[in-house]
């Protein structure tokens, strides 16, 4: 097992130093931008993300900055996104950092609002260098596949070790999030072109879900409700009928579901942004 894990490893590092991604962010240590760019990641293609990343951290360079705006703000910025409760999270995130720095909480970042292990451990490793596996679908997959086994995550538990030992775990996790986006895809993995190829198991496991479609879904709506409300601050319930051409059941749906996230306000015959 560790002959082949340092094969796996090596070959991705090398892998990665000839087709890395380049972004700004990639090199840096300051855990804001870092938390900014997982943030913004979340269900988000990379590629789409960085545009996004450098408005916000031109306009938000510290989470002082962000805390000191307001959320009506960063939900503007954030229009076009998708699920609009990643940005509340993170403005919330930011009125705890602006009073508590990332030092005072390290290393339990998982107190900041919507902030799960994968996160914590790309805090960890991009901002603090520690040695840990920033755990995410990528890495779960590339792991199943080359080892052939069903439950990465308690593999990947008892074997990091081999992986970590005498690398840099910036290095190490990123290669494996370009690697897991361009070559050992979810779908169409480029096996040909596979470095490891030979000594892979190739467990395919089929992983399919049925995803709903986002023309006509209760994310679009929720979407086209929240740019509706952002434009204009607030408006009654058949102010709103009249602009979003949909049944009333499906607009109180999302509205409830906006409410619920606490991204607006519902007072009797009025829908409110919230601002803070």
């Amino acid at each position: 097992m560790e002959i082949k894990s340092k094969k796996l490893k090596q070959a991705l590092l090398i892998w990665y130093k000839k087709n890395k991604r380049s972004f700004s962010w990639r090199k840096t240590k300051d855990p804001w931008k870092i938390l900014l760019i997982e943030i913004l990641s979340q269900q988000t293609q990379i590629e789409r993300a960085d545009i996004y990343y450098k408005k916000f951290i031109n306009e938000f360079p510290s989470p002082t900055s962000m805390a000191n705006s307001s959320l009506k703000k960063v939900l503007t910025m954030w229009s076009g996104l998708g699920y609009n409760n990643r940005a509340k999270r993170l403005y919330e995130s930011s009125k705890i950092l602006s009073e508590n720095n990332f030092d005072k909480i390290y290393p339990n970042f998982e107190i900041l609002p919507g902030i799960g292990m994968y996160t914590k451990n790309a805090l960890l490793s991009f901002a603090y260098e520690e040695k840990v596996l920033a755990v995410d679908t990528n890495l779960e997959r590339i792991f199943s596949r080359f080892f052939g086994i069903d439950n990465a995550k308690i593999f990947i538990k008892e074997n990091s070790d081999y992986f970590l030992k005498k690398v840099n775990s910036r290095d190490l996790n990123q290669a494996f999030m370009d690697f897991g986006s361009y070559i050992c895809k979810s779908s169409n993995p480029k096996c040909s072109m596979c470095p490891v190829e030979n000594t892979c198991s190739k467990y395919f496991v089929d992983t399919n879900k049925s995803i709903e479609k986002f023309s006509g879904s209760n994310r679009e709506l929720r979407g086209k409700l929240l740019k509706l409300l952002l434009e204009n601050n607030k408006m009654k319930r058949n102010e709103i009928y009249i602009k979003i051409s949909e049944k009333e059941e499906k607009v109180e749906k999302a509205l409830s579901g906006l409410e619920k996230d606490n991204l607006i306000t519902l007072k009797n015959n009025i829908i409110e942004i919230n601002s803070n």
